[in-house]
C-alpha cells in the first residue's frame, strides 16, 4: 500500500484512525448500499462503526458523514494556491539555481521510499536545487505571527525577553539561547520544544515539514544523492502591508519598507532533532496498520475537536455526547481539578465518562458562572440579576447606532493597506434606534453591500459617515472588538475621514455587556470583584454561548434558518463567487446577503429590547 505525507499524518492520529479509514474505504469501494454491507459484514462492532460513518437520505442515497465540504476552503483556494506561487517566484529570487512549482500538486517534485511492503511518498510545494544545495520549502497560507512572536526568558514582567526566532536577512533561524540564567535556560528549552509538538499551532506545520524530511532523506539516499538539504516553512509576513500596486489588471506584491510578502523560516536543526520522533510514528502506524484496532480508544488533542484540521472520525469517538450542554460547555471552560488537584481538559472529561454537564461532580465547580450556569441547567431555571443588567442599559446613550460588519478574511491583501488575512470589510447594516424601543425594522436600517469584488472601501465608509452622527449616541455591538478592530483599520487607510472613524470606535458599547457582564463597569459602580464577574443573565439553552445565535431565540421568534444566508462564512463565500453569477444570480445573491446582514443588527434591537421588558 501506498502512505502519502497527510495520509501518514493521520494514519498517526491514533491507533483506531487506520481502522476506522480501512472500514470506510472498503464501503466504498463495495458497490453496495450502506444497508446491504451490513448485512453482509457480520462483526457487531463493525457494524456499529459504519453507523457512524454513513446514513441514507430521504432518496435512499448513502451518505459519507464523515465528508465535510469546507465551503470557505473552497473559497480561498485560489488563494492558497497564490501563496505558493509568490513563495515560488521569492525562492528563485533569493535562492537562484532551478526551481520547481506548480498551482497543480502532481506537477510538483516528489520524493518516495518502500519500507515492510508500504512505500512513503510526498510532494513537495517548492523544490530548489543549486549547484551545492537543496532547498525543501513547504508553503503554509498561515502567517508568521504565531512564530514571530514566540519569546522566551524568565518569568516576571520586568524581566528582559528575546525573540526564539531571528532574521538574518530574509529569513528566520532558531535563535540558540542567549541568557545563561538557569530559569531562561529552561524557559528557552520549553519553547523550543512546543514547536516539536506536533498538535500546537505552532507545531503542526513544522511536524508536516518534519515527516517530509524523513521521506526525502531516504529517497536521496537510495539514490546516492549527498547534497546538502535545506528545510524551510514559507508563510504570508504579518507585517507586510500591500501598496495597491497593480500590473495588467493583476496585483504586483513588490518589496516594501524591507519587507516581503512572504516570510521564510529555516527549521533544518529542529526537523532533524524531530527525524527519531518520526520514526517511532511510523513504526506505530505500520502495527496499527498490520493489527488493525477499531475498537473504542481514549480521545485527546490528536482528535482535534472544533479545531483544524479536526479529525474526520470525531461522530464516531464522540457519539455519546449531547448536542447540547456537553461536559465541556461550561462557560470558558478550560478544564476542571478535582479534590486531589488533578485537572481534566475537555478530552479528560469524555474518557472518564462525563458527558453532560451534570456528569462533572459538581463540587468540581469553583467558577462562580459555572455554578450559576449548573444550577440553571439541573433546575430548569433562567438566572437573571435586574440591577446589574439595568445598570448597563442606562450606561447607554441614544440613538443607538446598532452595527454589523461582514469582511473577507482573503489571505492575500486585495487592496491598498490590507495584509494578509485583514478582515476586509464589503458589508455593513446599521440599525437606528432613537429612543429606547423606537426602531423599525425597514425605515430605520441602512445596508452597504459592495457590488463588485473590487475596492469599495471608500464607498462603505463614505456611507458609515453618512448615516452615522458622532456627536452623540452609542454604537451597538454584539462583540464590538471586532467592529473597533474594522474601524481602525479602515481610519488608518483613508486618513481623511479617519477622525470620524475614530469617534465612532469610541462610541463603541457591547450587547455582551449587559448580557454577560463587563467587570469593570460593575467594579467602578461599587460591585465587589466577585459580582462584578458574575454573569448577568443565563438559559441553559445558551449551552455556555453567548453567540448572537444562541441567544437571539430567548427574546424573540426571529431565526437564522428562514435566511438563503445564514451565517458569516456562508456571506464571505457568496460574495466571493461575485464574478460566477449571471446577473439574476447576482441580485439574487445581493437581496440574501441584504437580508442576512440587516437580520445580524436587527437582532440587536430585538434582544436588548427583551432585555429592558425583562427588567420592567
Amino acid at each position: 500500500m501506498a502512505i502519502s505525507k497527510t495520509n501518514f499524518i493521520n494514519y498517526s492520529r491514533c491507533k483506531r484512525y487506520p481502522a476506522l479509514e480501512e472500514i470506510r474505504k472498503d464501503k466504498l469501494t463495495s458497490g453496495m448500499t450502506i444497508e446491504e454491507y451490513k448485512k453482509e459484514e457480520q462483526d457487531e462492532m463493525t457494524s456499529e462503526i459504519l453507523d457512524g460513518i454513513f446514513t441514507q437520505n430521504d432518496d435512499g442515497e448513502d451518505i459519507d458523514l464523515t465528508e465535510k465540504e469546507d465551503i470557505q476552503l473552497n473559497a480561498m483556494m485560489d488563494y492558497y494556491k497564490e501563496v505558493e506561487l509568490e513563495a515560488g517566484r521569492l525562492t528563485e529570487k533569493m535562492f537562484g539555481g532551478k526551481t520547481i512549482y506548480s498551482k497543480d500538486t502532481y506537477t510538483q517534485e516528489s520524493f518516495d521510499f518502500s519500507l515492510n511492503g508500504i512505500k512513503y511518498l510526498c510532494y513537495v510545494d517548492i523544490y530548489n536545487e543549486t549547484d551545492d544545495e537543496i532547498n525543501i520549502i513547504e508553503v503554509k497560507a498561515t502567517t508568521s505571527k504565531k512564530y514571530k512572536k514566540i519569546t522566551y526568558g524568565a518569568r516576571g514582567k520586568d524581566k528582559e525577553k528575546y525573540n526564539l526566532f531571528i532574521k538574518k536577512g530574509d529569513i528566520y533561524y532558531i535563535s540558540p539561547c542567549i541568557d545563561d540564567d538557569e530559569k531562561v535556560k529552561e524557559n528557552y528549552i520549553s519553547k523550543r520544544n512546543k514547536l516539536m509538538d506536533r498538535f500546537s499551532d505552532e507545531g503542526r506545520y513544522i511536524f508536516d515539514l518534519a515527516v517530509q524530511r524523513y521521506i526525502i532523506e531516504r529517497d536521496l539516499k537510495e539514490n546516492n544523492i549527498n547534497k546538502k538539504v535545506n528545510y524551510y516553512l514559507a508563510v504570508l509576513n504579518t507585517d507586510y502591508v500591500y501598496d495597491g500596486y497593480m500590473e495588467e489588471g493583476k496585483r504586483v506584491y513588490n518589496r516594501i519598507n524591507d519587507e516581503e510578502i512572504i516570510s521564510f523560516f529555516n527549521l533544518s536543526d529542529i526537523t532533524k532533532d524531530m527525524q527519531d520522533m518520526i520514526d517511532k510514528t511510523r513504526q506505530t502506524l505500520e502495527e496499527n496498520i498490520i493489527n488493525p484496532k477499531p475498537g473504542r480508544c481514549d480521545v485527546g488533542k490528536y482528535c482535534s475537536l472544533k479545531k483544524n484540521p479536526e479529525c474526520r472520525y470525531i461522530p464516531i469517538c464522540f457519539k455519546e455526547l449531547p448536542e447540547k450542554n456537553k461536559s465541556f460547555n461550561y462557560m470558558d471552560f478550560r478544564s476542571f481539578k478535582d479534590k486531589n488537584g488533578v485537572s481534566y481538559d475537555k478530552y479528560d472529561l469524555v474518557n472518564s465518562g462525563m458527558y453532560k454537564l451534570s456528569d462533572v461532580p459538581y463540587d468540581w465547580l469553583a467558577n462562580p458562572n459555572h455554578i450559576i450556569q449548573r444550577d440553571c441547567y439541573d433546575k430548569g431555571e433562567v438566572y437573571v440579576n435586574k440591577e446589574k443588567i439595568q445598570l448597563a442599559l442606562d450606561e447607554i446613550e441614544y440613538p443607538i447606532y446598532h452595527l454589523d460588519f461582514e469582511s473577507f478574511p482573503c489571505p492575500m491583501p486585495r487592496f491598498k493597506g490590507e495584509k494578509p488575512y485583514t478582515q476586509s470589510c464589503f458589508e455593513f447594516s446599521l440599525h437606528i434606534e432613537k429612543e429606547p424601543g423606537v426602531c423599525d425594522k425597514e425605515k430605520d436600517n441602512f445596508v452597504f453591500l459592495a457590488k463588485t469584488l473590487k475596492d469599495e472601501r471608500l464607498e462603505l465608509v463614505k456611507a458609515l459617515k453618512d448615516n452615522i452622527d458622532v456627536s452623540k449616541g452609542t454604537m451597538l455591538a454584539q462583540n464590538v472588538s471586532f467592529e473597533k478592530g474594522r474601524l481602525t483599520e479602515l481610519a488608518e487607510v483613508f486618513p481623511e475621514y479617519k477622525d470620524h472613524l475614530l469617534k465612532i470606535r469610541n462610541m463603541g458599547y457591547d450587547l455582551l455587556y449587559i448580557i454577560k457582564n463587563k467587570k469593570d463597569l460593575y467594579i467602578d459602580h461599587g460591585y465587589e470583584e466577585e459580582d462584578a464577574k458574575k454573569v448577568n443573565y443565563y438559559n441553559t439553552n445558551q449551552s455556555g454561548s453567548y453567540s448572537i445565535k444562541k441567544t437571539l431565540p430567548l427574546f424573540t421568534n426571529l431565526k437564522y434558518s428562514d435566511l438563503e444566508v445564514q451565517n458569516g462564512t456562508e456571506a464571505l463565500v457568496e460574495y466571493s463567487k461575485y464574478d460566477t453569477f449571471t446577473k439574476e444570480e447576482l441580485e439574487k445573491t445581493r437581496k440574501a446577503l441584504t437580508e442576512y446582514c440587516k437580520q445580524d443588527t436587527w437582532a440587536m434591537v430585538e434582544i436588548l429590547r427583551g432585555l429592558r421588558d425583562l427588567v420592567k
